[in-house]
């Protein structure tokens, strides 16, 4: 028989024992962190070969500053939408709206007496003994509305008109489409003032004091009192923004008119700014202008900033007998009384500057202001002139004519007490 022996082996040299594999190799792999170059061609930056990651914290702050830019501009825009349209957003569109189309002329009028009309650029109101009316400069009727008072006095600012009844007790608010709302007082009202916020003021009669003035927003809601102990308010103007009155009160002591002058922010029955006019009576302050107030008197046009007061007076020999407003400044008629022939006509810009002045030989029975040009109605003719006076165009508007507006630089609007004619100017 074959001859087996037990081979001896060298333990050191022994190949290993087999091991399972399968269950080590799986569980190792598992735990692995595999480790992958963000080196990409042409990178040569980044020789660790880790790849850094950062997560969504810059791509939220990308979308945060995108967010505040928007926010920031949509506020500057309604802001801005705010200064421009002081009455809101909403019915600054409206009244735009209401614009917008075309009607033609002649245009036939309601009542026997053209009592005002008042031009703001691009359209006009018209109030007569029986009516208040708006069309614009194309003859499109915005509204019509009978008010059926004896005094009617109208009151406008860029986004509404007033007209109440003087010695009366009501005061009908509009926009250009329409009444917006009715205002009732217990005493009798003395004046008023309409502004571009909405916001409008009432003078009234008073029982314990002269007389007493009341400012209402454009909810009707009372904001604002202020009572004049021993003077009478004649005047008062809302700043556009609707946030200060001025106001101008009387008496008279020995034959004198002693004016005063006042300006309040509704914080306080203490004006923030004031001054006296000795034996002087101011007729009117218009506030036609977001930046100032105008103030006329008899032989001065004084223009007074809303904010510091500052000041730019003209004066005249010469009586004050025509003030109006147009887009770019207004302009002022002064007579002689003794000769109505004897004018002497002045045109301001916004701020009060005086930018044209001239002599003119004639009878002004109204005139008007836009851009560089002068528009005067001259019993039965209107002229255009430029700012030394002299005679560029000219038409005929026949006999009755009593109120002027611009309809462009080489037409007007003539209003007689019963009709509105559309002229040209040759």
């Amino acid at each position: 028989m074959p001859d087996y022996k037990k081979r001896k082996h060298n333990k050191l040299f022994s190949a290993p024992a087999k091991v399972q594999k399968s269950r080590i190799k799986s569980k190792t792999q598992s735990e692995d962190i595999k480790m992958s170059s963000s080196k990409r061609s042409g990178d040569e930056s980044n020789s660790s070969g880790m790849k850094v990651v950062k997560g969504r914290k810059l791509e939220n702050k990308r979308k945060f500053k995108a967010f505040a830019i928007a926010a920031s501009a949509i506020l500057i825009v309604v802001l801005l939408f705010q200064i421009i349209l002081p009455a809101g957003i909403i019915e600054g569109i409206s009244s735009a709206i209401a614009l917008v189309g075309t009607g033609s002329y002649p245009i036939e009028l309601g009542g026997t007496e053209t009592v005002n009309t008042v031009s703001k650029g691009s359209y006009y109101y018209v109030l007569s003994n029986t009516d208040i009316a708006a069309f614009n400069n194309s003859g499109k009727s915005l509204f019509s509305f009978t008010h059926g008072y004896e005094n009617p006095v109208l009151k406008v600012s860029s986004t509404r008109a007033m007209v109440f009844e003087q010695g009366g007790n009501e005061a009908l608010i509009f926009d250009l489409n329409g009444l917006k709302t009715t205002a009732k007082t217990e005493k009798s009202i003395i004046t008023g003032a309409v502004s571009d916020s909405g916001r409008y003021a009432l003078v009234t009669l008073s029982d314990k004091y002269a007389s007493a003035v009341t400012v209402y927003d454009k909810k009707d809601n009372a904001v604002y009192e202020w009572y004049s102990a021993e003077n009478t308010v004649n005047n008062v103007a809302v700043s556009p923004n609707g946030k200060k009155i001025a106001v101008s009160s009387f008496n008279a002591n020995g034959g004198q008119f002693n004016t005063t002058l006042s300006v309040l922010n509704f914080k306080s029955a203490d004006p923030e700014f004031s001054e006296t006019f000795n034996n002087l009576l101011i007729y009117n302050i218009d506030s036609s202008f977001k930046s100032g107030f105008t103030v006329i008197t008899e032989n001065n046009i004084k223009f007074i900033k809303w904010h510091k007061y500052k000041q730019e007076t003209y004066k005249n020999d010469y009586a004050t007998s025509v003030f109006r407003t147009g887009p770019n400044g207004c302009v002022a008629v002064f007579n002689r009384e003794s000769d109505k022939t004897d004018n002497r006509i002045a045109v301001f810009s916004k701020s009060g500057k005086l930018t044209a002045e001239f002599n003119y030989k004639g009878i002004v029975s109204d005139i008007a202001v836009r851009g560089n040009h002068i528009y005067c109605m001259s019993d039965t003719e209107i002229f255009l002139l430029d700012k030394s006076g002299k005679v560029l165009r000219s038409a005929s508007c026949g006999f009755g004519a009593v109120r002027l507006n611009v309809a462009s630089t080489n037409s007007v609007i003539v209003l007689t007490d019963n009709k509105i004619e559309k002229l040209g100017l040759e």
